[in-house]
Formats: C-alpha cells, structure tokens, sequence
C-alpha cells in the first residue's frame, strides 16, 4: 500500500494555479513577492486565484520583508488582512511571528490562529521557525495552539542540510501536526527528506523567461515549472511505492 505525502507549491499569478492538481499538487501558498520571501497577497490576487484551482489555498499573512517581530500597528494589520482575506474562499493562512530574543510570540501567534479559526480557516506557521532561538519549545507551543503544520528547512539554509532537526521535529509532531519540508525541495533532494520520515513537501516551481525588451526594460516573465513539478511527483510516487 502506497504511504501518502503531499505536495505544496507557492505561487503568485493565477495562471499558475491552472492545472496544478493534475501535475500531483495538492495545496498552494498564495503570496505576493516571492522574491522578498512571500509577502501578503491581495484581496483580489486571492479571489482570482481560488476562482482558477480547486486545490485548498493558503495566504501569507507578512506584512513585509525582513525579520518575524512585528510591532503593534503591523500585527494589527496583519490581524485586518486575514479578516478580508477570508472573504476570498481561501482555505487558511500561513504566518510566523517571533519575539525580539527569537522566541515564539504566543500572545500574537495565539490572536491569529484563534482569528483564523473563527473564520474556519486552518493554519500553517512558516520559517519564522527556523529563525527561533528554540524551535522544538516553539513546535510544542504551536501544536497546543492547534497549528496544522509548520514549514520548515530544519534551522539550515536547504531542507536537505537540515534533515537531523526535521526528522526529530516530525517525532515530536508526532499525528497532531504536519512537519512540511521547504527550502531547496526538488526531486534530487527529496529522497534524504522522505528517510528523516518527512511526508510533505513545499516547493516554488518558476523560472524567469526573458522576452523582447521594450524600451522601459520590463523584459522578463515568471513562468511556472512544470517539469520540477512533474519530477518531484513521479520521485516521491516512487518512493512511496518501495518495498
């Protein structure tokens, strides 16, 4: 019997959104400017987005690039953003907030999880983790909250260098929470990953094509991968298959 894994991918245009489910996806992170990270998206960036995919989709809640402390005013926006997103027909948000010293702001982590259920929405707790001071403190704390994943390369700069700290992440997860592995995930990689006992994969899958220039520059568009995709699904197919 095949064990089952899932497959995220972070996007932004709608248009990449079409068709995910057939290539093996079974959730998308909406954000805006993935290159500064992934910052919140728009109202209407997200209401187009779920109109095109029947795939659950998850917005970022970051107001902006940078650290995971929030002042006041930002976390208030961030509070405003997830009410009017839910209006979208998003499915949950993915957030990280962390205190000055690198520690879990649970006051703030526990407003927006609380907002977010309210609202029916579920939740995912992004690489502000790999960030903490104490990740497996924070895991604990995010699991009490009622967290349905959290997002990380275990404390390295690819998921695969930090395999050690996820896989003893996902034991202390154990079924009430989901340890997702981000960061450098391709198909090369992934098989290090799946022995650590990881079972879900997040993924940007884009490439900059250039095209004819104009005379202001704007000469290049985001494309989507789909052989990235399509790789990273038939290798983990594979793996979940093997005797």
């Amino acid at each position: 019997m095949a064990v089952p894994f899932e497959i995220e991918i972070a996007l932004e245009e709608a248009a990449h959104a079409v068709g995910l489910a057939e290539l093996g996806v079974h959730r998308i992170e909406l954000c805006a400017n993935l290159v500064e990270g992934g910052l919140t998206p728009t109202v209407g960036q997200a209401t187009e987005v779920v109109s095109t995919t029947e795939l659950p989709v998850y917005a970022m809640l970051r107001p902006r690039s940078g650290n995971f402390t929030y002042s006041k005013s930002e976390q208030k926006q961030m509070l405003l953003d997830l009410e009017a997103l839910a209006t979208t027909g998003i499915s949950g948000i993915v957030f990280g907030a962390l205190t000055s010293d690198g520690r879990l702001d649970l006051d703030f982590a526990t407003k927006v999880v609380r907002s977010a259920l309210d609202l029916n929405l579920g939740s995912t707790f992004h690489r502000a983790i790999d960030a903490a001071t104490e990740p497996l403190s924070c895991l604990e704390d995010l699991a009490t909250l009622g967290v349905e994943r959290i997002l990380s390369s275990g404390g390295a700069q690819r998921a695969h260098e930090g395999k050690e700290l996820l896989a003893t992440m996902s034991q202390k997860a154990g079924v009430s929470m989901q340890i997702q592995a981000g960061s450098g995930v391709h198909a090369g990689v992934v098989e290090s990953l799946w022995n650590a006992g990881i079972r879900a994969f997040h993924m940007t899958a884009r490439y900059l094509e250039t095209l004819p220039a104009d005379k202001l520059g704007f000469d290049a568009q985001w494309r989507r991968d789909d052989q990235k995709i399509s790789a990273l699904h038939s290798r983990l197919v594979a793996l979940s298959t093997k005797a």
